[in-house]
């Protein structure tokens, strides 16, 4: 009797589980999913040219799970999208599914068939299907108008691919910023944020938190010129789309060289890192990480202080500033910054500056600088005017003139300054005439004394080369005396055919 119970109730097992797969039909190895579908645990989308997968997943050293986007044919998994990654699941959870609703949205199901994420669009279809693209986009939209309701590119994660594009719209408030995972087994919106900022032009920035961590100036047209590396730019697949009808900017992503995977992170540690993977050894490489060393921090050296990776400190105060705190600076605590030494000219009393005569201010050229942060972008100006531009507005520290940005102005304090090994940016720092002076009487000094030894040189090889000359002459003319004696003291033997 025991038996045949047991029969019985596996057989009604089988059954239910037949009627629940003929109820909601299960998808696997395609890379769309209709409303009549459902994705479970185990089962995967892979996108039409079987680059990218998705499905389930539990990160190591997790108790949750989620459903992510991966390239398929990498063995060591890089999950580049998480849907539900504020709301996982539990890792247990082997009933769970990923299903398309009645009024045409994604829905995540836990076992008990509870919604745990969705994607919450409006628009609603009886047609509506969702479509897993060789770009690695996850697109819902109309089977029939191909009208598309929602897309996963709008939604990043940590991961930025090639054909994304991050960055903001001011009219609608939309923000693609990455952001990254809590920790390395925990996908959940950690502390570090990527993204544009609305500067004009826009800087690339990460955030942690509210507060600045790295920054890498603003965009020239070919790559932001706070990152050194000009391989980090549009060589490289990186290139801003401005639209400023719409007051949007993005920065968009394609890498056209399909042999290699490249991919920029967010990671939990606060570094934006450009990983490719290497099919050789197998595993992803790192070859450009920010920040990279102290430097790279925003305002490491604070107001007025720049700083230089080869030099020991490697904070200094700008020409012309000195330490806003001696006694912090010299413990290697520099971020208050430095303060100006000389008051500028328009800074003075105007009837003590008639009777003393001063002379205007000027500007000190510093080359290779990671330009400051903070500045004001003056349309349609050139290099000359520029710097008048700035020179008669008492309250403007520095410029610069940027090629593919043109005329940037400082106001105030100038922060997050740094000295580049190479490339970089002239910036021109507004000092006081007598600050100028100092350097004007060293360069004098300088050309005087190279003037006197170039011309001491050239005196002297001319001294050198004219003796050598009257020896050469005096050999030359002692040669030819010799030949002539000789020549003479020879017997003259003349001959005739007539002398027989």
């Amino acid at each position: 009797m025991g038996i045949r119970n047991k029969s019985n109730a596996c057989d009604f097992l089988s059954f239910s589980l037949l009627l629940y797969f003929l109820i909601f039909p299960s998808v696997c190895a395609t890379d769309t999913l209709t409303q009549s579908q459902q994705i479970l645990v185990g089962q995967n989308l892979i996108s039409a040219g079987q680059i990218f997968e998705l499905g389930f997943f539990t990160p190591s050293n997790s108790s949750k799970q989620y459903i992510g986007i991966w390239y398929k044919n990498i063995p060591d998994r890089k999950v580049v999208w998480v849907a539900n990654r504020e709301n996982p699941l539990q890792a247990t959870d082997s009933a769970s599914s990923l299903t398309i609703g009645s009024d045409g949205n994604l829905r995540l199901l836990d076992g008990k068939r509870n919604t745990v994420w969705s994607t919450n669009s409006s628009v609603q279809s009886n047609s509506t299907i969702a479509v897993l693209s060789d770009l690695g986009d996850f697109v819902l939209k109309d089977n029939v108008s191909g009208f598309i309701s929602w897309e996963s590119f709008k939604y990043p994660c940590d991961t930025f691919f090639s054909g994304m594009m991050i960055g903001m719209n001011n009219n609608t408030g939309e923000k693609r910023f990455l952001s990254s995972w809590k920790t390395d087994g925990d996908p959940s919106p950690g502390n570090f944020v990527l993204g544009l900022t609305p500067d004009r032009p826009p800087q690339i920035v990460c955030w942690n938190g509210s507060k600045t961590l790295w920054r890498g100036g603003p965009w020239d047209g070919w790559k932001f010129i706070g990152i050194p590396d000009s391989g980090q730019g549009y060589v490289n697949g990186l290139n801003l789309v401005p639209d400023n009808q719409q007051q949007s900017v993005y920065l968009s992503f394609n890498v056209y060289n399909t042999s290699a995977v490249t991919i920029i992170v967010m990671t939990p540690a606060g570094t934006v890192n450009t990983m490719v993977w290497a099919e050789e050894t197998k595993s992803w490489h790192v070859n450009w990480v920010a920040p990279a060393n102290p430097c790279d921090v925003y305002g490491y050296c604070g107001p007025n202080g720049g700083c230089n990776k080869n030099r020991s400190p490697i904070c200094e105060c700008l020409k012309g500033f000195v330490p806003n705190s001696t006694e912090d600076w010299n413990k290697g605590n520099w971020t208050g910054g430095c303060v100006r030494r000389l008051e500028l000219l328009c800074q003075k009393n105007s009837s003590s500056l008639a009777a003393a005569g001063a002379k205007n201010d000027g500007f000190w050229r510093m080359s290779g600088m990671k330009l400051p942060d903070q500045y004001d972008y003056l349309f349609n100006e050139v290099s000359s005017s520029c710097e008048q531009r700035c020179l008669s507005n008492c309250s403007c520290m520095a410029y610069a003139f940027v090629t593919g940005i043109g005329c940037i102005v400082w106001s105030g304090g100038l922060i997050d300054v740094q000295q580049f090994s190479i490339n970089g940016n002239d910036l021109f720092l507004r000092l006081a005439n007598s600050e100028l002076g100092e350097d004007r009487k060293k360069k004098r000094e300088i050309i005087i004394i190279s003037v006197t030894t170039i011309s001491v040189v050239l005196l002297l090889g001319a001294v050198i080369f004219g003796s050598c000359r009257w020896r050469a002459n005096q050999r030359g003319k002692n040669a030819l005396l010799l030949v002539y004696i000789d020549y003479i003291e020879q017997p003259i033997i003349v001959t005739s055919s007539f002398s027989k």
